[in-house]
């Protein structure tokens, strides 16, 4: 990488640029930032991450080249972070995988503190959750986590396992059901 001097005209575009970029940043911050924060805390239900993808965001609003291409700063914002926030599900995935927990345990870690009876409480439904997700056909419980955990549309899911979107419609239905039943049972053991 050559040095610039002060008074070299690619170093002055280059500056343009990049004050151009920090004013977007400071924008975007300025009118988005609580939404934004709002947004990613729902999505990652831990606002450590939240805080992390949105620093994220806006370090990629920083390095962009061609600012004045954004025709609408709030729309790229939240495209940004939708994107950032789903590669940090599909690593976390991919490390609960690893480690072969449960994907509904992981719930647990990410929830604020709570009073023992109601953490408790909430353990016991989590665990009858998970045993009646078990006791689903594969289908019906592969289209219910890829739709309600990972987000996917019906037509992703129906590519994913090879099926039709009708039939999707059809096992996501079925393993609501069985769970709910499952769930609202007498003595509630699934």
């Amino acid at each position: 990488m050559s040095a610039r001097r002060a008074g070299d005209s690619s170093a002055c575009v280059e500056c343009g640029v990049v004050k151009s970029n920090h004013q977007l940043v400071l924008e975007v911050v300025a009118r988005f930032s609580g939404g934004l924060m709002r947004y990613l805390r729902r999505r990652l239900r831990n606002s450590a991450d939240a805080r992390d993808i949105a620093q994220e965001t806006y370090t990629r609003l920083l390095r962009m080249d061609k600012v004045e291409v954004i025709r609408d700063p709030q729309a790229y914002l939240f495209r940004i972070a939708a994107n950032l926030a789903y590669e940090h599900e599909l690593a976390q995935r991919r490390e609960r995988t690893r480690l072969d927990e449960p994907p509904l345990i992981d719930d647990l870690e990410r929830l604020t503190p709570m009073p023992p009876d109601e953490h408790a409480e909430l353990a016991a439904h989590v665990a009858r959750l998970n045993r009646a997700m078990a006791r689903l056909s594969p289908k019906s419980r592969a289209a219910l986590v890829l739709h309600r955990r990972d987000g996917l549309t019906y037509e992703e899911i129906a590519q994913q396992l090879g099926t039709s979107v009708h039939m999707v419609k059809k096992y996501i239905a079925s393993g609501l059901e069985q769970c709910r039943a499952r769930m609202n049972a007498p003595g509630r053991q699934p």
